[in-house]
């Protein structure tokens, strides 16, 4: 039983990798300035996340990935939310940082990044002109 139960947890946890690996990053260079253009530049907010996803270092690289999503992101629906809807906002983005603030390593800041870009994105569906 234990058996099976490792066996899919492996193939669930793999699956999502597989995923994002399925695109090939769009920037050819491996410069980090290179890659937040082409975050900054996606037309919309949903490509933007899928460019951070192809274009990941799996570290503390991709801090600076996410926050280029919510530069391009945020304009879309940061000035039409109210305050509540802001505090909303700022506690959910907070969230991300306390989930794996007690862990150590680059690849816990590289899965904070991407909670706090999917929370972005999420809220410009939800707030924003429509993710494309």
């Amino acid at each position: 039983m234990r058996r099976m139960v490792l066996a899919v947890s492996a193939t669930l946890f793999a699956t999502p990798l597989q995923a994002l690996k399925a695109k090939d990053c769009p920037v050819e260079e491996f410069a980090l300035d290179a890659r937040e253009d082409a975050i900054r530049k996606a037309p919309g907010c949903m490509q933007a996340l899928e460019i951070m996803q192809a274009c990941a270092y799996g570290a503390g690289g991709d801090i600076s990935l996410a926050a280029a999503v919510r530069e391009r992101c945020e304009p879309e629906f940061l000035p039409k939310l109210s305050k509540a809807q802001k505090k909303a906002y700022d506690r959910e983005q907070k969230r991300c940082d306390d989930k794996y603030a007690k862990r150590s390593g680059t690849m816990y800041r590289s899965f904070t990044a991407f909670c706090q870009a999917q929370g972005t994105v999420n809220a410009s569906r939800r707030f924003g002109t429509k993710a494309k």
